[in-house]
């Protein structure tokens, strides 16, 4: 009994026991999974009621907080996720005057990034803890982030609490699924509105004439990091017109309602009100877009959109294109409200990213992951039913064909590295779920799941995705649920299918054969059938299971043929046609594995197929099939298989042919990497002329204005003679003008910056005068960037500095300059911080918002192409033994395409003999 009873008393004073023999998870930093398991097991109906002090100026947030928390087995202590790291010069987060269950108590404890509160102040069923709690707002990379508007001297405040950053604000359970009922209450100065993922319930005065009181309608159940507000003198725009033209049911969407009438939420626009004129320009379309887009979700998940409102707050240098926050999304302002003259591809990136976001309010606020490692389940599906919305309200854009060109080719260019990781990522700990985020979530997932509805077929995936969210609404779920509803729509068994396709990296190259040629001399060139294999990029004998639609292309006049080939388990091809060479002594020209682009992976045309496609490029007429084979070719000549200065020549001779702006624009950045990166110095010496030359020809004649911008943003891109440079020069003094066009602001600043880059010696003085001319907050960005490329040791240096020990740079302002200091033209001014930007990655990691460190490495590596480069990050990886995995992976990722810059310099450095019309070039033996 003594033994008991001392044991019990030093399990008591510890805290690290609630019941004998069960024992609390260790209390780790962060938001370890083994605790977060822990509490879902012990905790549910959580509520938080917020009361906000919002005050002009205020370093700190300040606030009161009740969280009300159900206890269904014995007392436990109370385990809430709270992190003050303060800056140097910043105060530091603060908790007082806790009161558990109308108890005051002094006994919360802080252990490592949690408070704890005793066992003895909790009690089986519903408990409730109020609190006080003050904390940091600031300029950059906090959850509560101060935008101040120079132009008129506005302040907005806005939170950005993904991944787990809510409880840097309040303390809270900052896990997905511990999904929670908020109340906001706020206390702001007149004039301001305060926005959040629910309407006002009651608007009142404060007590002091220049503040006044809102409280907000609680919340359905949400995860923490979806809920959200932003203040400030916030300018309003209503649907309120438009909104009544959906509520009456306008357009039934194809009859997949799931009622006769479509019911659109009540939408708003908040801008800052130096941008309401602009934002009432897009207004209408930026509502169009947004109320058809929930139309078709509507209609295709069969549910009403899940919140009673659907703001969208326009938000300047937010660190994200959107953030899809539970009836009340942001939105980067530069994405909406464009800051120059926008192209289609412009127009179509803004309608995805509303799309996304759209989507979202099912898949991620309505349906939630249980944790950050499904984070692909979210994202994924918002992409891929961006594209879906995009195939029925934007039709004139070929959605998948853009699919293809804007997503597929990020996807690729990660999974091909070493760096890559499975679509599902084991996450031990929300303090590492920044990880979780890049290409392979936002770009694999959603052509894992093009290959899905392909490979189950449509109808059986459309009614799977249904029942998901019928099953799961308001709730969490895991890939393995959503796994579940494919094989009950479609009858098969897909656990292998699925592991292959969610837990096994890399990407499959698929190679086309001909086989049995010369069946009689007559015939010696026609195969008697075709195959194609399955490999891994990556040599780690994975074998992905799928469906493709391959195409034969005959003699011209003959109509091609498709044929559906199945990859098994094993990557055994199935559906494999016999070519006959008799019938109609046609000849087989070429084959493309992948029409239709359903598969995922690698297509290379096979050395038959390739030459044809060179020599007869003119003649492919369907615009999607010749989409892919400008695509399959330049993965050719990233492989070091087709020499850049061919493709460059293809694109010179064919790219005019393309009308449509996405596929232009596409070919004309390949080019500008191929000119860039891949030609030495004097091959870019002979190719430079004629490509000047057709841009600039194209960009005055092209057949739309669009077309006529995508040139003229190529011709920027490439201008290197003196010629080019003084087009530059002539556009931005006015001298020059594009039919159509007029510069805005950021063009200038654009124009000044390649300038710049290119050590023209007019460029400090027109940089200066610009500087003058815009000097709102926008411009101030666009001048700090522009600066960060003159080709001098003493600005790399300033600016290097700034960016690791500034602690008032804005982020953006950092992510919008890295590029330009880290010009491929200077790379050897660049060289010497390229260790250094290395060694920096953890500090990024933990101070920075989720896409900076690959926005960083993508800079610091992409601006390298030379073996010196190579050595430095191969003797990093080497050397930081300490190094996490997260960070060794983005690195493995950034230093591929380094590599590849490396190999194709080396393979093809031959130099045109020929001044007008460049030679194929040569292998370096």
């Amino acid at each position: 009994m003594r033994v008991y009873l001392l044991l019990a008393l030093l399990l008591w004073c510890n805290g690290m026991v609630w019941a004998l023999g069960d024992e609390l998870p260790k209390v780790e930093a962060g938001v370890p999974r083994e605790l977060a398991v822990w509490r879902k097991e012990r905790y549910r109906a959580v509520k938080y009621a917020l009361r906000l002090i919002i005050m002009p100026n205020a370093e700190m947030l300040e606030g009161e907080l009740k969280i009300n928390v159900t206890l269904d087995g014995p007392p436990a202590p109370v385990i809430l996720d709270w992190r003050t790291n303060a800056r140097p010069g910043e105060r530091e987060a603060k908790v007082w005057d806790w009161r558990v269950n109308g108890q005051e108590t002094g006994k919360v404890t802080e252990q490592n990034e949690h408070l704890v509160i005793p066992q003895e102040f909790v009690k089986t069923g519903e408990n409730e803890i109020r609190v006080q709690f003050a904390s940091p707002i600031g300029a950059s990379g906090r959850a509560v982030t101060r935008y101040r508007d120079r132009e008129d001297g506005a302040e907005y405040l806005y939170t950005l609490f993904v991944p787990s950053d809510a409880s840097t604000t309040f303390p809270c359970f900052d896990q997905p699924d511990l999904k929670a009922r908020f109340t906001l209450e706020t206390i702001a100065p007149d004039g301001w509105k305060v926005i959040t993922n629910t309407e006002a319930a009651e608007i009142a005065p404060s007590g002091n004439e220049k503040l006044y009181r809102v409280r907000f309608q609680e919340t359905a159940p949400i995860s923490t990091y979806v809920f959200a507000f932003a203040a400030g003198p916030f300018a309003e725009i209503s649907d309120a017109g438009e909104e009544e033209k959906g509520r009456k049911g306008e357009g039934e969407n194809s009859g997949q309602a799931p009622s006769s009438k479509f019911q659109a939420p009540p939408m708003r626009i908040f801008a800052r009100k130096s941008r309401l004129e602009r934002a009432r320009k897009e207004a209408m379309e930026v509502f169009r877009l947004n109320r058809a887009a929930l139309q078709y979700f509507n209609g295709y998940f069969g549910q009403f959109f899940p919140f009673p409102k659907y703001d969208l707050i326009i938000v300047p240098e937010f660190a994200y294109g959107g953030m899809e926050h539970a009836g009340a999304t942001f939105l980067r302002e530069e994405a909406i409200l464009f800051p120059s003259e926008p192209t289609a591809n412009d127009l179509f990136s803004r309608a995805e990213l509303m799309f996304h976001e759209a989507a979202h309010q099912w898949f991620g606020d309505l349906v939630t992951m249980k944790w950050f490692d499904d984070l692909w389940l979210k994202e994924g599906f918002a992409t891929f039913m961006a594209y879906k919305a995009a195939e029925q309200v934007l039709p004139q854009y070929n959605a998948w064909k853009a699919f293809y060109q804007r997503a597929k080719p990020l996807a690729y260019l990660t999974d091909v590295t070493k760096g890559t990781t499975p679509v599902y990522q084991e996450i031990p700990n929300l303090s590492a779920a920044k990880s979780a985020y890049g290409n392979i979530v936002y770009r694999k997932a959603p052509s894992f799941l093009r290959q899905a509805e392909f490979y189950l077929g449509a109808d059986k995936f459309q009614e799977a995705v249904k029942q998901f969210l019928l099953a799961h609404a308001q709730d969490n779920a895991g890939w393995s649920d959503l796994v579940t509803q494919f094989e009950k729509a479609s009858g098969l068994k897909l656990d292998k299918w699925a592991d292959a396709w969610v837990k096994r990296r890399g990407v499959a190259r698929i190679k086309t054969t001909w086989l049995n040629p010369g069946m009689k001399k007559d015939f010696e060139d026609f195969p008697k059938t075709i195959s194609f294999t399955q490999t891994d990029t990556l040599n780690e004998s994975g074998v992905w299971p799928m469906r493709l639609q391959a195409v034969f292309i005959y003699d011209k006049g003959d109509k091609p043929e498709t044929h559906t080939i199945t990859f098994d388990e094993k990557g055994q091809a199935k559906g494999i046609p016999n070519v006959n060479p008799y019938r109609y002594l046609r000849r087989l020209q070429y084959v493309f594995a992948n029409a239709g682009d359903y598969g995922y992976g690698l297509f290379p045309l096979d050395e038959r197929s390739r030459a044809f496609v060179l020599a007869n490029f003119s003649q492919i007429n369907d615009d999607f099939l010749r989409a892919q084979l400008w695509g399959s070719l330049w993965d050719s000549a990233r492989d070091a298989e087709l020499a850049p200065a061919d493709y460059l020549e293809l694109a010179l001779k064919n790219v005019a042919a393309e009308k449509d702006e996405v596929t232009a624009q596409a070919i004309l950045g390949r080019a500008q990497t191929a000119f860039n990166r891949y030609l030495s110095d004097e091959q870019q010496k002979t190719f430079a002329p004629r490509l000047e030359g057709l841009l600039f020809e194209r960009m005055q004649k092209a057949e739309t204005l669009g077309l006529r911008i995508t040139y003229w943003r190529a011709f920027q891109s490439v201008a290197s003679t003196e010629a080019g440079r003084a087009t530059l020069k002539k556009m931005l003094r006015g001298e020059m003008t594009l039919p159509g066009l007029t510069l805005r602001s950021r063009d200038k600043f654009d124009l000044i910056t390649i300038l710049t880059a290119r050590g023209d010696t007019e460029a400090p003085a027109l940089l200066e005068a610009q500087a003058k001319a815009d000097a709102s907050d926008d411009g101030r960005r666009y001048a700090y960037a522009a600066a960060a490329a003159r080709p001098e040791a003493a600005t790399k240096e300033k600016y290097f500095a700034a960016y690791l020990n500034d602690k008032e740079l804005p982020e953006s302002w950092i992510e919008a300059s890295f590029g330009p200091f880290n010009n491929p033209r200077q790379a050897a001014l660049t060289l010497p911080y390229l260790e250094p930007a290395l060694k920096s990655l953890p500090q990024h990691k933990r101070a920075r918002k989720i896409f900076f460190v690959n926005g960083w490495l993508a800079a610091f590596i992409g601006g390298q192409c030379s073996v010196d480069a190579q050595t430095a990050v191969n003797k990093f990886l080497e050397q930081e033994k300490t190094l996490d995995r997260d960070l060794r992976l983005k690195v493995l990722e950034a230093v591929d395409g380094l590599n590849r810059c490396v190999r194709i310099r080396a393979k093809y450095t031959a130099v045109p003999s020929d001044n007008k019309q460049p030679q194929k070039t040569k292998p370096r033996r």
